[in-house]
């Protein structure tokens, strides 16, 4: 018998998840974590399993975000 390869389709790409969220941000007028934490809820999917899809510039708002509410630190902030 031959093995067939096992495919795992993604829930969501690095795309799909900026747009879900610059949606939610502007239109909910949501802060990018609390976006993020909902496309997260509503996909059933671990905060802490999305953010490897988490670059670019959606990485770069959130730290911006996240430097701005003091959150991290503005001279050394690194989210992930």
């Amino acid at each position: 018998m031959k093995k067939q390869a096992v495919v795992i389709v993604p829930s969501i790409t690095k795309e799909d998840l900026r747009n879900q969220v610059e949606l939610l941000v502007h239109k909910d007028q949501m802060t990018y974590a609390e976006a993020i934490c909902e496309v997260c809820e509503g996909l059933s999917i671990d905060p802490q399993d999305i953010t490897r899809l988490i670059a670019g510039p959606l990485k770069a708002k959130l730290e911006a975000e996240a430097m701005s509410r003091n959150i991290i630190k503005t001279n050394t902030g690194k989210l992930f």
